[in-house]
């Protein structure tokens, strides 16, 4: 999105929306939290096994400040949606502290850890 911000060529606007498209396939989980990876050839999606097979709570946040502006930029709401999805899902977790641990399972939902960072 950054090479459309800075110049305005709608090529890199469509590239963005085919990433985004491409990408999609990570939030076909039951919770609505998508998974790590995804291969682009495939679209399958799974979670690193270093994880646990847990998504990690950095990428979900990365996704929302993405999805949300691709939405903007393209008139298709349905990316922002997909990543308010996940909004609500946390919400729903209610951290003590409001803290939220770094492994999150993208089946259900919960925490898979109780490690913050």
């Amino acid at each position: 999105m950054a090479a459309y911000d800075l110049s305005g060529d709608a090529i890199f606007l469509e590239k963005a929306k085919q990433l985004g498209d491409r990408l999609l396939p990570a939030f076909n989980t039951p919770s609505g939290v998508p998974r790590a990876s995804v291969v682009l050839a495939t679209g399958s999606a799974a979670a690193p096994g270093w994880t646990g097979g847990a998504s990690i709570l950095s990428e979900l946040g990365t996704l929302q400040v993405e999805f949300r502006y691709l939405s903007a930029a393209t008139g298709e709401p349905h990316y922002g949606r997909k990543a308010e999805a996940v909004i609500e899902r946390m919400d729903a977790i209610k951290p003590a502290y409001g803290l939220y641990p770094i492994y999150i399972s993208a089946d259900s939902g919960a925490p898979t850890s109780s490690q913050v960072t």
